[in-house]
């Protein structure tokens, strides 16, 4: 429901229908390079089932994890969270990822690879986990303050350990100034540069490097699909006394 609130009020700034809904703002630079992947299939409330995102079929979409093993997904045991689902991705060659993914993780600290977080009661943590057979095992881990005024205590990163991804918020649409009270999509950065990013408000986009080697792609894809079917719990994280 707040999300639909969301939507009518930015129809009526922006004078808006269904079929043109604003994007969010992208660095100039990454607009004039970045290609647009299409995304078909995905419902716009409450994404879930098969859609696609370009060549990459999501799929086998189940909320809940269906491997109880998986409770030691990030490196720790006995997971708890108020969100958790599964996915796949696959590629036109074939190739297809599972990814596993958690909102709101119930613990006071985080251990992943020698990341070592502490969970503040007002941020909500978002984790996902998913193999290359290239490039191994992939972290993604966001840190949300859930104000566009406190978006510099964001903290995001996807790495496998050698290659490490800022991943931040974007609280603006195209042409405005005026930052709206929700994430609008994320960036993901590599020294600096953007190298894809997607929408995840007001219906689903997707941009990418178009000189991105096909791992790193398919890296971002299963990222990026992940964050397309997660759902922003807006509450507080309760986690009590920190270690």
């Amino acid at each position: 429901m707040k999300k639909y609130l969301l939507f009518t009020a930015i129809a009526g700034v922006f004078s808006i229908t269904a079929c043109t809904l604003p994007r969010m703002a992208l660095e100039s630079s990454f607009q004039q390079e970045a290609e647009e992947l299409p995304i078909e299939g995905r419902k716009f409330y409450k994404p879930n089932g098969k859609f696609s995102i370009g060549s990459y079929q999501v799929a086998d979409v189940k909320r809940g994890w269906r491997n109880s093993s998986r409770s030691s997904l990030f490196i720790y045991e006995n997971v708890e969270a108020s969100q958790r689902y599964q996915l796949s991705v696959q590629d036109s060659a074939g190739q297809k990822w599972y990814i596993y993914a958690a909102a709101d993780l119930q613990k006071k600290s985080l251990n992943v690879d020698g990341w070592k977080f502490k969970l503040a009661p007002n941020l909500e943590y978002y984790a996902s986990y998913f193999t290359s057979p290239e490039s191994h095992a992939w972290r993604f881990i966001t840190a949300d303050p859930g104000h566009p005024m406190d978006r510099e205590d964001f903290m995001g990163q996807l790495s496998n350990g050698e290659t490490t991804f800022t991943v931040k918020p974007v609280y603006n649409f195209e042409g405005s100034n005026l930052p709206v009270s929700e994430i609008i999509g994320y960036e993901f950065l590599l020294e600096n540069e953007a190298q894809a990013a997607v929408q995840v408000l007001n219906g689903a986009k997707v941009w990418m490097k178009p000189e991105l080697t096909p791992d790193t792609r398919m890296v971002l894809a299963s990222a990026m699909a992940s964050l397309l079917l997660y759902e922003k719990l807006n509450e507080t994280v309760e986690n009590g006394e920190l270690n």
